[in-house]
């Protein structure tokens, strides 16, 4: 009976251990090609989506008006990479 306490606590603690790491997963700089890959299959065009190296875990999506599909293909994309998505919803432009 005690062994199998013994080991279910162990185990109990192995599941905790890796859910915490998991959440812990380092953000890493995606590049160019697989940025302009994404845009172009979720109808962006090129130079619209942007890593920056000084904040790595920000998926900026620079885009007049983007649609609703677009975003939420972005938003499935850089969710599954451990990214968070950052983009402007509109943009008035006035003239002077």
């Amino acid at each position: 009976m005690r062994s199998e306490l013994r080991r279910r606590l162990s185990i109990g603690a192995a599941l905790c251990l890796s859910a915490w790491l998991s959440a812990c997963v380092a953000a890493r700089l995606q590049p160019p090609e697989t940025l302009s890959s994404l845009g172009r299959s979720c109808g962006l065009a090129e130079g619209e989506l942007v890593q920056e190296a000084e904040e790595p875990r920000i998926l900026f999506l620079y885009a007049v008006g983007p649609s609703r599909p677009q975003i939420a293909c972005v938003a499935r994309w850089s969710r599954k990479h451990h990214l968070h998505l950052a983009y402007i919803k509109a943009v008035n432009w006035q003239d002077q």
